[in-house]
């Protein structure tokens, strides 16, 4: 009986071959040595060409949240996508890190590995402060990230300034920073966009104005609502649906 228990242990550690390659990245815009996260699906060779996806982390989080809190290691066998998580600081709002996740990032991640470098087979998505972080790095940044997506983000800034350090990161010009401000950038895009956000999750007010701010503005969109709340068990599911919604724009 333990053999066999052991054995279905054994088994369930390896269905899924992904790797995991943790490193420095160094930025020069930011002038030190970030911490990154490399996801690469079982297949992978480099005689073969992945689309990639980023993926940023929540605040207080980390390059490692993503790997060991949802399912992209499966995904990335599942899909034969490669995916890429940058530690974005405690509590930075990604605010200075726009640089280094939109050129020198993709950069570096483009020359050790074999990913395309085409727009469209690149994705950045992300969670909490990590949505607003894709969100505002996609946006500024259609031309490097072709597909963009936000998992509960806290899209409107402004609004929650005494929370979560934001005014350490930003103390003027919201404008230039809350999404459905800078949604009309979006206009004539030809980026695939993807957001959602739980019924019980306390951004769900800023995602659905963002939403309709969206539809005002006739810009393509998918946006999605369901039961959760702002922790890891929405969040999971979230980046199971989120990649499949890049994987099929990907193909097209």
């Amino acid at each position: 009986m333990k053999k066999i228990a052991l054995s279905f242990i054994l088994l369930s550690m390896c269905v899924f071959g992904y790797k995991r390659e943790d490193m420095k990245v160094y930025s020069k815009s930011l002038n030190k040595n970030i911490a990154v996260t490399v996801v690469l699906p079982d297949t992978y060779s480099k005689e073969n060409k992945y689309p990639s996806i980023y993926t940023l982390h929540g605040y207080s989080g980390d390059n490692t949240n993503f790997v060991t809190k949802t399912p992209i290691g499966q995904l990335a066998d599942k899909y034969n996508v490669v995916f890429i998580s940058p530690d974005g600081g405690y509590d930075s709002w990604y605010i200075k890190y726009n640089t280094f996740i939109s050129k020198e990032l993709p950069s570096m991640i483009e020359s050790k590995y074999s990913i395309y470098s085409e727009k469209e087979k690149r994705a950045i998505t992300g969670l909490s402060m990590g949505g607003f972080g894709a969100l505002y790095i996609g946006i500024n940044n259609q031309d490097v990230f072709g597909n963009i997506g936000s998992m509960s983000g806290g899209v409107n800034v402004e609004e929650y300034k005494f929370n979560w350090n934001i005014l350490k990161n930003i103390n003027k010009n919201f404008e230039e920073y809350n999404i459905k401000a800078i949604s009309h950038k979006l206009i004539g895009t030809k980026s695939n966009i993807i957001f959602d956000c739980g019924y019980n999750d306390f951004f769900i007010k800023p995602n659905r104005d963002l939403h309709n701010k969206l539809l005002d503005l006739n810009i393509s969109h998918t946006y999605s609502e369901r039961k959760g709340e702002h922790n890891w068990n929405y969040w999971k599911d979230s980046i199971i649906y989120q990649t499949v919604f890049f994987v099929n724009n990907f193909n097209k």
